[in-house]
């Protein structure tokens, strides 16, 4: 244990006396407390977000406490009442990343869940670095965005759009859904069915019709639609 605690002196464990005065040894709070960090450790949520919680959620217009709602009961009903993931959609800086990443935090300090942080940008640069083979393999880069309990796949369609990169999202998610392993996902891009939206900017454009229709069954659509947080409330602090 990182200090020593008080409760069970370092060791993990505390004894228990039921009624019948039969003494047992119990886990510790402060092991889960522990177990909870490394999980965390091993999620790779950037420093920008690494202290996001439901907590400090700010709730800058109405619009927003339906997917706080939404996000805080998503995480309450895993893993046993858990049917899909969520996809929160809606325009930069409207809190999308700090909800997903708030649940991904709860599920390994509370639950002990492997869950893990992937960008899609990042993902697609670093399986490209495994191309000529001087650095990790392609298995060693997919192995914990597959096999998460939880994936938060995050800012989806981002990028260039190539076929290589809609063949890795197809992989990842069919993956993933075979095995009913929950996916959270954020997007900044219309999904693509409203009316209005330019060419080759909605995500189903980005994505295509056959992983768009995947999307669909595997996820609840969350809008996140509120002024940008960054540009209205940030900004406005560092004014001097």
């Amino acid at each position: 244990m990182s200090e020593r605690c008080a409760d069970c002196g370092g060791t993990g464990f505390t004894i228990r006396t039921d009624e019948a005065g039969i003494a047992t040894a119990a886990r510790c709070a402060c092991a889960y407390r522990e177990r909870g960090t490394q999980l965390l450790r091993a999620a790779r949520i950037p420093r920008r977000y690494e202290l996001c919680s439901f907590d400090n959620f700010d709730l800058v217009a109405d619009e927003l406490k339906a997917p706080l709602g939404t996000a805080k009961d998503w995480f309450e009903s895993w893993p046993d009442r858990i049917e899909h993931g969520l996809l929160f959609q809606g325009p930069p800086g409207t809190g999308k990343t700090h909800l997903a990443v708030a649940i991904l935090r709860d599920l390994a300090e509370r639950k002990g869940a492997h869950v893990h942080f992937a960008e899609q940008r990042e993902l697609l640069k670093d399986l490209q670095s495994t191309f000529d083979a001087s650095g990790r393999s392609e298995a060693e880069v997919l192995a914990p965005v597959l096999e998460a309990e939880v994936l938060l796949l995050d800012d989806l369609g981002a990028g260039r759009t190539t076929p290589w990169a809609q063949d890795v999202m197809h992989d990842v998610l069919a993956h993933r859904y075979n095995r009913r392993l929950p996916t959270l996902m954020t997007t900044n891009r219309p999904m693509g069915d409203e009316d209005g939206v330019g060419e080759g900017l909605s995500l189903k454009d980005r994505l295509g019709d056959a992983l768009m229709s995947r999307l669909y069954e595997m996820c609840l659509i969350v809008p996140v639609v509120a002024k940008d947080f960054r540009r209205e409330v940030r900004h406005a602090q560092h004014r001097f």
